[in-house]
């Protein structure tokens, strides 16, 4: 029956949940003895009176198990909630801090293009600040979809927490998405809105919908608005005391990457922001083929030789991946690379690692 699907969907937590009905303590009754069908008169047959009577004590042991998985689900529910909730927080804060380190990190990408390019002088401040404008575009949908979409899964999440907490049953596909690590997909992310109370859903869903069509500034604006809204949670004003604590924080946990970094073609990923928030105290989340770029505006923040390894670390990352990917490469090629690579990687940890330490908590 009914409760013998729910059972199966549920797995071994819901077996606790699904409540015999009268027909399947009747039959279980039945298969114990057949003759008790026939015995009685009337309407009450003694199956029929055994049911009733079983039926107070089915009741009475649902309820228990019940209770006792509710309140082991609750203690779960608030140890995620607590820890998701501090996610959120910092991640909103650490979205703030990247809004401000952009317009410091491409000054020229808010500006307009009025005046004249008659000369040459003017035709590069163009073309440079085309150039920041892409670069701009690129790092804002990169921050979108990356940060941008794991703090919507997770506030979507908190929202999901609290409902259960305050008794609200919002079903098993949505407490079981509370619980997943991994990014959601789209269609989770629709799921786990609408079902979400009333009063929150219909703006959960437009999150959702239209947080991927937003420029950056827009989606950071709405996201603190729905933390608000729905969590009842506002995110602390960020100023120049709170982004500094940000900064420190986010250079420890790329210092501690960096450290800890056992692929090679990572290192220069990690290593370019670890130093533009050192030295130029930015924030920046990098997509792939911007870190070239990013490299360049180091260039006179750190010693010439350093930032001539830096070059070359990322001239040999781009040429490694290429290579080890592409099909009929020369293994000893790929491997002599691999070895100067390693050997650079090494060089640009120490160093950066040296730049970063003094400073002391």
């Amino acid at each position: 029956g009914g409760g013998k699907d729910q059972s199966q969907k549920g797995g071994k937590d819901q077996a606790a949940v699904a409540l015999p009905s009268a027909g399947d303590v009747e039959a279980f009754l039945k298969a114990v003895d057949d003759e008790l069908e026939y015995t009685g008169s009337g309407d009450t047959t003694l199956l029929s009176a055994l049911s009733s009577h079983f039926m107070h004590f089915a009741h009475q042991e649902h309820k228990d198990a019940l209770k006792q998985n509710l309140k082991a689900d609750a203690e779960t529910r608030r140890v995620l909630l607590e820890s998701l909730s501090r996610s959120v927080t910092k991640r909103a804060q650490e979205l703030s801090a990247y809004r401000r380190s952009l317009p410091r990190l491409l000054p020229l990408a808010a500006e307009g293009s009025e005046g004249s390019e008659g000369s040459e002088g003017e035709g590069e401040e163009e073309e440079e600040r085309k150039v920041q404008r892409d670069a701009k575009t690129q790092m804002e949908r990169h921050l979108v979809r990356s940060v941008g979409l794991t703090q919507v899964d997770e506030i979507l999440k908190v929202s999901a927490l609290q409902a259960f907490n305050i008794g609200q049953d919002l079903g098993d596909e949505v407490n079981d998405l509370t619980k997943t690590v991994r990014a959601l997909t789209d269609k989770e992310r629709l799921v786990l809105a609408k079902a979400l109370p009333k009063d929150i859903a219909t703006e959960a869903a437009n999150l959702v919908n239209t947080i991927q069509k937003k420029n950056f500034a827009d989606a950071v604006a709405m996201l603190e608005d729905c933390f608000s809204d729905f969590c009842g949670k506002r995110v602390p004003k960020m100023d120049k005391k709170l982004e500094h604590k940000v900064l420190r924080e986010y250079q420890q946990e790329l210092l501690a990457s960096l450290n800890s970094n056992a692929a090679l073609t990572s290192t220069i990923a990690i290593a370019v922001p670890l130093l533009l928030a050192k030295k130029k105290d930015l924030m920046v989340n990098l997509p792939g083929k911007l870190l070239g770029f990013a490299i360049t505006q180091l260039e006179g923040a750190v010693d010439e030789a350093e930032y001539e390894t830096l070059c070359e670390l990322h001239k040999k990352t781009v040429s490694y991946i290429q290579k080890s990917s592409r099909k009929g490469t020369d293994a000893h090629q790929v491997a002599e690379l691999e070895v100067e690579l390693g050997t650079l990687s090494a060089s640009v940890t120490s160093k950066v690692s040296a730049m970063i330490l003094p400073a002391g908590p």
